[in-house]
């Protein structure tokens, strides 16, 4: 054999010695999931959750979820105060619908189902009730208990529609009836007519940062030009109100926009809400020496990083809302092998500090966690026996194994050594043939 025939003999050999080492290198994942999911905390004010999403067996990390979703609450926000003031002029006597009741009625009757409704998830919550026709009177000072507003709304109910729309006059009582400690001041405008008078006064009146007005106008859905033109002059439109809120409707919608989509506008705008959340999420000594940790944005809020725990601060979540973070811990290259096989809890801990619907402060601990661990590579604990095997020409099954998993630079190389192979037998080949 010449000695360019040697060469190639080694580099063939060698080459797949290599090959093969590199194969046999190519270990699947040292993690697995011992426990996916926490045991969640649950409150009154929602839950708390920390799970396992994602194992990444090709590069060792572990993606790990704190969620937190709130309570489906109707509760408004503390000290909130809610007025109805309602039309009492002559044009509320119109009778709507096939049994002739009157629009009053229809009104009152609404209202008391409204006062039901707030009262019952808010049984702190203020309201009062006013009327107004050619004068404003109050029929019943702020107040949370639901039987004396109820029985203002029946006492309304009796009185005679009569006079005229003063209803700047109901305003300006409605807005001087709210207490000034009021965090929440609600005035709920039901009305059938224009004003009487004091057309810009009533529209300067709407626009009042300081109390958050709602006006519903009933029976004017029809109304001739020159009344739309001072319709939308003094209310705006639905789209462009003058005040927070306006609603233009018919008879046959009273019941619906007074019950429910009002109702649904206070519950939307003055919702309670969790704030000031505060989640530290710390990790024992064994994750911290032997991961590294890496956050993602969370969906709301923002996150930081320190030595040993994730801090993650929220100023406000409202009701039924999910909030979520995601970090990922990624085993080190170098790790302590005394860690291996042996189940290693995700968090030490998690503190979830907060000021709940009612604005009390609330600190929860979770203590129970995910949990993983890091198995034996046995891979590579058996390269050299596979070496071995392979030179004196044992099975090599599991080396054929691993292949499929090896990575594309082992398959540029695989088919290099294979190229090389054909050459030198080709070379032989030819010689046998010259000779």
């Amino acid at each position: 054999m010449k000695k360019i025939d040697r060469i190639l003999v080694l580099i063939v050999f060698f080459s797949i010695i290599f090959l093969l080492s590199n194969v046999v290198c190519a270990s699947s994942s040292l993690i697995e999931k011992v426990k996916e999911e926490s045991t969640p905390i649950t409150s009154d004010d929602g839950t708390l959750s920390k799970k396992i999403t994602n194992l990444n067996q090709a590069t060792n990390e572990i993606t790990i979820q704190l969620n937190f979703k709130s309570q489906d609450s109707k509760a408004i926000k503390e000290n909130t105060e809610i007025i109805f003031l309602m039309d009492n002029s002559t044009s509320m006597n119109t009778g709507v619908g096939s049994t002739a009741v009157s629009r009053k009625r229809k009104v009152i009757n609404s209202t008391k189902e409204l006062i039901n409704n707030i009262s019952k998830n808010n049984a702190n919550t203020k309201m009062g009730v006013i009327s107004f026709s050619s004068s404003a009177n109050v029929l019943q000072n702020l107040t949370n208990n639901k039987e004396q507003l109820l029985n203002a709304c029946d006492n309304f109910a009796k009185q005679s529609a009569s006079g005229d729309t003063n209803m700047i006059a109901g305003i300006n009582l409605a807005k001087s009836s709210f207490t000034a400690s009021a965090n929440n001041k609600i005035l709920i405008l039901l009305t059938d007519g224009l004003p009487s008078s004091n057309g810009q006064a009533v529209k300067n009146s709407l626009k009042d940062e300081k109390v958050y007005i709602i006006t519903t106008l009933v029976g004017l859905e029809n109304a001739k030009d020159t009344e739309k033109t001072t319709i939308n002059d003094i209310f705006g439109s639905a789209e462009n109100p003058v005040a927070n809120k306006f609603y233009n409707i018919s008879d046959s919608e009273i019941e619906q926009t007074i019950v429910n989509n009002i109702y649904d506008k206070i519950v939307e705008d003055f919702q309670s809400s969790i704030t000031n959340i505060n989640i530290q999420d710390y990790f024992p000594q064994e994750i911290i020496d032997n991961f590294d940790i890496s956050t993602k944005n969370p969906s709301k809020g923002s996150v930081s990083k320190e030595k040993d725990y994730i801090l993650w601060n929220i100023p406000e979540i409202k009701s039924s809302e999910t909030v979520s973070l995601e970090y990922v811990l990624k085993l080190k290259e170098k790790y302590d092998k005394s860690i291996i096989n042996k189940i290693i809890d995700t968090n030490k801990k998690v503190e979830f500090k907060y000021n709940d619907f009612k604005n009390n402060s609330q600190t929860k601990t979770m203590e129970d966690s995910p949990q993983i661990k890091v198995k034996e590579n046995e891979i590579e604990d058996k390269k050299s026996e596979n070496n071995n095997n392979i030179l004196i020409g044992s099975d090599n099954t599991t080396a054929n194994k691993v292949l499929s998993n090896a990575g594309s630079s082992n398959i540029i190389l695989f088919i290099l050594v294979i190229i090389i192979s054909n050459i030198v037998i080709l070379k032989f080949k030819m010689k046998d043939i010259i000779k």
